[in-house]
Formats: structure tokens, sequence, C-alpha cells
């Protein structure tokens, strides 16, 4: 049989056959690239991984401590894993290199030993596998190439926008979602993971990664796209990992944008809480994006604000002002709730106020006194 076939699947196909197996191929990072069809029989771990196109992560952890992927990364032959375990049946694998880097494993499900026979077929696979997966990666570089550019127009609003939205086939209310961990970009293969949960589900929606940051544009509405947001995040194994910010619905591809602004200070404001497995809108997070975006203002001329004003004093005399306006903020002015926080009396905080305006000029009884100090106590905590 020619295994110098165009396409992943049909190699694996035409390798099941030849070794009266079901064959699955996988990436470097054991995600699914292809798999053999048929009626042949299967265990828990393989419904398990092509179902999730990931090999579940007990059954990773389980070749993992049996040393089965320190021997794919040492061993260039074919390898016999019996592990004993009921969700996963005796594996033949081999790795899968290109110039000496692993770029994915040949995995076959047996029913017992393997044979010699079967070791040389998956042997003589390998330059074909690794040919395959080289091409497939080069088609999908293109096609996310070219998606990114569509997503970049779409969610820059305008005339451009309405021409990338057609192109992607999206239509009617669109809503985009930023998503990135608490310190950076979102993991490798995040886009993929997501466009495939959202496909599963048949929802309209397009993902690229744009400046460091995963961004997803879905023809829904707010409320239904922080549904699908929270639902992936507790099926994800990283989930824990990710914040997810969702920006406005807005009508038309030509006002995407403002979704996209949205969305990206909610992010700024989801990784300055520094909180993971966490999505939000603007509503929840709109006190934080507009602290963050005083400040610049506030760093600038911190040492002429209200706070470093109580601060000086504390430092100099041992006084407590900032955590008296603090507290005295916190419980909305009220003196006896105040009070009971700090553990003093209430004519206690009283006086302390009134030393907050005679020593430092901070009057607390001030609207805009108070504003500024909130915004910096926000900031600080």
């Amino acid at each position: 049989m020619d295994l110098r076939t165009d396409d992943l699947f049909s190699l694996a196909g035409s390798l099941a056959e030849l070794l009266g197996a079901p064959v699955t191929i996988e990436d470097e990072n054991s995600t699914v690239l292809a798999y053999s069809g048929g009626a042949q029989e299967v265990d828990e771990a393989r419904i398990g991984t092509i179902l999730g196109r990931q090999v579940p992560s007990k059954i990773r952890q389980l070749l993992s401590e049996a040393g089965v992927f320190d021997r794919m990364r040492r061993e260039s032959g074919a390898i016999y894993v019996d592990l004993d375990h009921p969700a996963l049946t005796p594996r033949l694998v081999i790795a899968v290199r290109e110039n000496d880097r692993p770029v994915g494993s040949i995995w076959v499900a047996l029913t017992g030993e393997a044979s010699a026979a079967q070791e040389a077929v998956l042997r003589a696979a390998v330059p074909h596998v690794a040919e395959r997966i080289a091409s497939e990666r080069d088609r999908i570089d293109l096609t996310r190439l070219d998606q990114s550019r569509r997503v970049l127009a779409l969610v820059g609003g305008g005339q451009s926008a309405s021409a990338a939205a057609e192109d992607l086939r999206l239509t009617g209310p669109l809503t985009v979602v930023a998503v990135g961990t608490v310190s950076g970009p979102a993991p490798a293969g995040s886009a993929a993971s997501l466009g495939l949960y959202l496909g599963t589900l048949a929802v309209d929606a397009v993902a690229a990664e744009l400046d460091r940051n995963l961004y997803l544009v879905v023809a829904a509405d707010e409320l239904t796209t922080r549904r699908l947001a929270t639902d992936f995040l507790t099926r994800a194994r990283s989930g824990a990992q990710f914040v997810v910010a969702v920006g406005r619905t807005v009508e038309s591809a030509d006002a995407a944008h403002l979704s996209r602004g949205d969305a990206d200070r909610v992010l700024g404001a989801l990784r300055y809480v520094g909180v993971g497995g966490v999505v939000a809108g603007m509503k929840e997070t709109l006190a934080s994006v507009l602290a963050l975006h005083a400040a610049d203002i506030v760093g600038g001329l911190a040492h002429t604000t209200p706070l470093a004003a109580l601060r000086r004093h504390d430092i100099q005399h041992g006084s407590d002002l900032v955590a008296t306006a603090q507290a005295f903020l916190d419980h909305g002015g009220d003196v006896a709730h105040s009070s009971a926080a700090l553990h003093v009396h209430p004519n206690t905080l009283r006086n302390r106020i009134r030393r907050c305006k005679q020593m430092c000029d901070v009057d607390l009884g001030d609207a805009d006194t108070r504003l500024i100090l909130m915004l910096q106590f926000k900031l600080e905590r």
C-alpha cells in the first residue's frame, strides 16, 4: 500500500490497514492531528483522545510516570507500551522527527504483543508522516496568517471591517473577546481549542492571535458570548490560567473596534487584579478600568496628591491618617462602621478626620478629595 498520500487522515487510514490496528497521529504536544476510522476495537484512552482532540490528562500522566515520553525523546525506534491499565490497551508508538527535531508521534492500539512486521511498517512510515506534518503545518500557517489579517481588519472597524466580515461570513450582532493569561499571552494552541469548541456548538466565530493576545469575534450578543466563554473555561484543562475579557455587542462590523476597545481595557484590568479563570465585561471592571487610565496621571503627580500628604504625616508623626482615610472611604463616610473597623472610639475617628484637614489640608468631606483618594487606594490594592 502506498503511504505517499495527500493528507494525514488518509495516511492514518492506510497505516491502520497495514498494521491491522487503530492508528492516531499526534503532534509533539499530544494534540491529535489525524486518526484512522473504521469499526476497529478501541479503548477509553483512544475515545477520549479523539473526542477531545488531545490525549486526556490522566493518560498523559500515566505515560509520563512510566517514562514513555522520556524514551520517545531518546529513542528512534518503535516502543511497546503495556501499562496494564483498564483505560489503556497496549500501544506501539514511535516518535516522528524532522531534522532531529520532534514534530509528533504515531500511536497504534494493540490487543497483544507487537509483531516484528508491525514495528517494521511503523519505522517505514515515519518519514512519510514527518513530511505530511510539515506540509500540514505550512498550510495551517498560511491559513492562519490570512485569517489573522482579516480578523485584524474586522476588529479595526470601518469599511474594511465590513468587507472582512463578509469574507469571514460573519453576520448580525458581533462581540469581540480578548483572551490571555494573568501574566501574558494565551498558551499556544488556544485559538485552535477555542475554534474547535465553538465549532462543535455550531457558533459562528473566528479567532486569531494579534498583538500577543488571542482575539475572538463571535456572531452573538454579549450575554451568550459570556456564557460560552465560561463554559469553555470549565472544560479546558488549563482554564484556571485564562482571563477572558468580553467587549460590548455591536450591531454591525463597522463598529467592531468599539467592542475590541472594551475587551482590551477589560483584559488590562483583569491582569492587574491578577486572578485567573475569570470571564468579565466592562460592567464588573469599570472601576478598575477607570483607575488604570488615571494611573499614569496620578503617578506623575504622586507627591502632590492627598494620599502623599497623609502618608508623609504618618511617617513623620507616627499617626494613622492613611488607615483612617481608607476605612472612612471604604465605609461610605459612616463614622460608626469606620471606627468599628479600626477598633477605635467614634470620637477618636472624628478627631483624626479633623487632623487630616488641619495638618495635611486633606478634607475628607470634599467630593474631589474623596475621588482622588479612592482611585489611589484602588490602584494600591
